[in-house]
């Protein structure tokens, strides 16, 4: 299995017909730029990113463009912003306060160009991908997206939507470990023990807005979220204070959006774009207080593969 996972995406078509191109891919010149300009933060502040692109044959040749549509992060207050200090091209973080105890840390490099592209490969070809069946308001339907779990022995079963899914061994894919000791020197102190992957196929595949607040994870679970391929918006929105009380919802149309009334999504909607080799963590009280969704997008292609390390108390 390691045989395999090591044969990169180097081969990938460049004219355009490749698997994972449209909407998420980007030109080294592009990359180079898009890592040195200047950003803004909702209250208008300049953030400078003073990073650069050491070698351009380290970028695939013959890619799409990625969708450069300005999408940028409109979150409430971002409060810190760590440049790195011992290499130029190492990853910025951002750490993003919600407000009342919910924060997330994004990290847009969280792992390098091609060496996503050698785990995103590895992920479409070799996970045991499924598309369950799961009931929505009493309804059967299937689920807008692929699917896998992977969790740790012994573990209390994961169930949404009327759906258990089988729990693979850890042993079965060495990269997800791989990927999982990564989050561990960007996260010290962090644990995880079961880990849901999705694949979104293209524009059509998606995930409704949804809290992860299952009570296998506790009241205040830390959800770390890496994302490969196509890159898609990710779209937050705040509770109503009634709603934050811990009722679980099922990421496919579950009561949180039913109850949330357009009053309040002027004022509490956030989106970020992911992108491809992105790490996004949610902590504190944001499944408590938050929903957030991966809505459908017309120009995203391309394949999306986007794996959420949780752990199960």
């Amino acid at each position: 299995m390691e045989e395999d996972y090591v044969s990169t995406a180097a081969n990938k078509p460049s004219d355009g017909t490749g698997k994972f191109l449209g909407g998420g891919q980007i030109t080294a010149n592009e990359e180079a730029e898009s890592l040195n300009e200047t950003k803004k933060n909702s209250s208008g502040h300049k953030l400078k990113e003073e990073v650069t692109c050491k070698d351009n044959s380290n970028y695939k040749t013959g890619l799409h463009h990625y969708h450069q549509d300005q999408r940028r992060m409109s979150l409430t207050s971002i409060v810190a912003v760590e440049s790195p200090t011992s290499s130029s091209d190492a990853p910025i973080r951002r750490t993003i306060d919600l407000g009342h105890g919910s924060d997330l840390i994004y990290i847009q490099r969280f792992l390098p160009f091609q060496q996503s592209w050698t785990f995103c490969d590895y992920l479409d070809n070799h996970i045991p991908w499924t598309r369950p069946t799961i009931r929505v308001f009493g309804r059967s339907c299937l689920q807008p997206r692929d699917t896998c779990y992977v969790a740790s022995s012994g573990l209390t079963a994961l169930v949404y939507s009327g759906y258990q899914p089988n729990a693979y061994s850890w042993d079965e894919f060495p990269p997800l470990k791989e990927i999982l000791d990564a989050i561990y020197k960007a996260l010290p102190g962090s644990r995880f023990n079961s880990l849901l992957l999705n694949r979104y196929k293209g524009a059509s595949d998606y995930v409704s807005w949804h809290a992860d607040d299952e009570k296998i994870y506790g009241p205040t679970p830390e959800i770390a979220s890496v994302s490969f391929g196509c890159e898609r918006d990710f779209v937050l929105k705040k509770k109503k204070h009634e709603e934050s009380s811990g009722e679980n919802t099922t990421g496919d149309g579950g009561p949180a959006l039913k109850r949330l009334k357009k009053s309040s999504r002027e004022n509490h909607q956030q989106s970020l774009t992911l992108k491809h080799g992105s790490l996004l963590v949610m902590r504190g009280y944001t499944q408590r207080d938050w929903i957030h969704s991966v809505p459908k997008r017309a120009k995203a292609e391309g394949t999306r593969i986007n794996l959420t390390f949780r752990l199960v108390l």
